[in-house]
């Protein structure tokens, strides 16, 4: 196993030299998570950092707000190693998240990548960096489909991810290609393993061989175990292991029984959420869900803690952050008692955004100025009937997962078209709805517009509205809109509040399950329908992919 250079304990100040605080906290425990220490002690925090730890008469004297915590117990802010912003924009996701204790979270960048001019693209990741709630990002070397590939080019990446707001590279999902020694992605891994900058992984179904090719490749974590074995194999390999518990994947009480001894004490294992959708986060709430979980699995409530604090601070070498002492950011939870993670008050760079159930609102930020709604293409009426001879058909196994299916099964047109208008992929999707006249989107992996149903006008006027509203998602039925979701911001996202993402969610979910919808999550299935790396079969921009034979069943055709 690689070695953990954890940050000492000892030796950190018991004050900053001030005449003021902002705010103590008084009343409590301190938990010092990487030590397994309860101290009952006072906190002061000044600006952004933590500025005295000590007796509570004393620090409460010159402190311009005291609040007494009543016997409750104050932890780091929480940690996300890996997530992904989905309709609500990465801010509001920031806010909604820091209010259920993560205050820092490491977010998937290839939404802003992928739609973002690349000269205004530092100063956006920039820009939503700086809040209160730290989002870091990760840097894809490529895309999620085959399009937009120069977009990735090793000069253009090596200059994001030396930049302070990024956290890591990847997640990289096309790991058979790795292990094939494709030239670009080593080339890219090599580089960022030289900048001391770590790789993500993403390897469903990898063998403990595989994985150790990965490792010795230059990859340093994987999220995609779903079983305890899957978990043991990786920590074999010499990666880290981020456990995951989602929507879709909610797996972590498995996942907790493959950790051997000693690991989590190493620092070898996090805990994280993989990007939820928004009423998932809001039904179910964040990391201090996964704590819960695991806490009710057996696992001691000081280990939970390491999962989402000093072990994602130490990997990603976030060493202002992870712990309670002296000159360490202020990121702070007040919980009622190590056994429920809950926190009723959270402090996020020195501010409070969530007290007593109620929660603070990102501040404005000029988004809609920075990220440009898409521009799609003009399509012809008489486009959404065209044929392209006997297509395939792709049939939904699970909210992700996509099979051939025989060409008899019932059915609704496919299509997947090239934002500028260059190609247009084909084909039959069974098992999605059993009834749908029209719906397109811009949830895709590319962002390119996808539209599925089994009326072409319905198709079209579905297309239609979602190029008039600036992208998103449209659906149409009887010449009749019956929903509709504009997501101006890159196709992606929304500018609206967190609040009014949740309820469009819940429509849009609500829409999709009166007309059949089997599963958990439809904006995951559009999402990952275009998606080249998941078995078996994908919509791309060459065509019908054999994601596992690594072959065109179907080719895209030329608009």
């Amino acid at each position: 196993m690689e070695s953990v250079a954890f940050l000492p304990r000892p030796g950190y100040p018991d004050s900053v030299d001030r005449q003021r605080f902002d705010l103590c906290l008084r009343g409590g425990t301190l938990v010092d998570v990487r030590r397994g220490v309860l101290t009952g002690a006072a906190v002061a925090v000044t600006g952004g950092q933590i500025t005295a730890v000590g007796d509570e008469n004393e620090l409460a004297a010159t402190a311009v707000r005291v609040i007494d915590i009543h016997g409750g117990v104050v932890v780091p802010g929480y940690i996300e190693p890996h997530t992904h912003s989905i309709l609500a924009n990465p801010a509001e996701m920031a806010y909604a998240i820091g209010a259920h204790g993560t205050t820092t979270a490491v977010v998937d960048g290839l939404p802003l990548m992928m739609t973002v001019p690349p000269d205004q693209l530092p100063g956006v990741l920039e820009l939503l960096s700086s809040l209160p709630v730290t989002l870091r990002w990760l840097i894809r070397l490529h895309p999620q489909t085959f399009a937009d590939e120069h977009v990735f080019s090793l000069p253009a990446l090596r200059a994001l991810w030396r930049r302070p707001f990024a956290a890591a590279v990847g997640e990289v999902t096309r790991w058979p290609d790795v292990l094939a020694g494709d030239g670009d992605l080593l080339a890219k891994i090599a580089a960022a393993r030289e900048d001391q900058v770590r790789v993500e992984g993403h390897a469903p179904g990898a063998s403990l061989e595989r994985l150790r090719g990965l490792a010795a490749a230059g990859f340093t974590s994987c999220h995609e175990a779903i079983s305890a074995a899957e978990v043991a194999n990786r920590l074999e390999a010499g990666l880290y292991a981020m456990l995951r518990d989602s929507s879709i994947r909610p797996d972590l009480p498995d996942l907790l029984k493959g950790i051997p001894d000693g690991a989590i004490a190493a620092g070898r294992v996090m805990l994280t959420v993989d990007g939820p959708s928004p009423i998932f986060l809001d039904d179910f709430g964040y990391q201090d869900r996964l704590l819960a979980v695991a806490i009710n699995a057996g696992i001691e409530p000081l280990d939970a803690l390491r999962m989402v604090t000093v072990n994602p601070a130490d990997y990603f070498g976030f060493s202002d952050r992870g712990e309670i002492a002296v000159g360490r950011r202020a990121d702070l939870n007040v919980l009622q008692s190590l056994d429920d993670p809950h926190p009723t008050l959270v402090i996020a760079g020195g501010e409070i955004i969530a007290e007593a159930g109620r929660t603070t609102a990102p501040p404005p930020l000029p988004l809609a100025s920075l990220i440009p709604p898409p521009r799609l293409p003009d399509l012809a009426a008489d486009f959404f009937t065209r044929s392209d001879g006997a297509l395939p058909t792709l049939r939904f196994v699970n909210d992700v997962i996509l099979d051939l299916g025989p060409d008899a099964e019932p059915a609704l047109r496919v299509m997947l078209v090239d934002r500028a208008g260059r190609w247009v992929t084909r084909a039959h999707v069974a098992g999605f709805a059993d009834r749908l006249g029209g719906l397109a989107t811009t949830i895709s992996s590319a962002f390119d517009p996808l539209i599925l149903g089994s009326d072409p006008a319905d198709m079209a006027a579905a297309y239609r509205l979602l190029a008039h509203q600036g992208g998103g998602i449209a659906v149409v039925e009887d010449g009749a809109t019956v929903f509709s979701l504009p997501l101006e911001l890159g196709g992606i996202f929304s500018p609206r509040p967190w609040a009014a993402m949740v309820t469009a969610n819940r429509q849009f979910l609500e829409t999709l399950r009166e007309r059949g919808y089997p599963f958990a999550d439809p904006l995951f299935s559009l999402l990952f329908l275009t998606f080249d790396s998941l078995p078996y079969v994908r919509l791309t921009s060459r065509g019908i992919w054999d994601v596992r034979q690594r072959k065109i069943i179907h080719p895209s055709q030329p608009l």
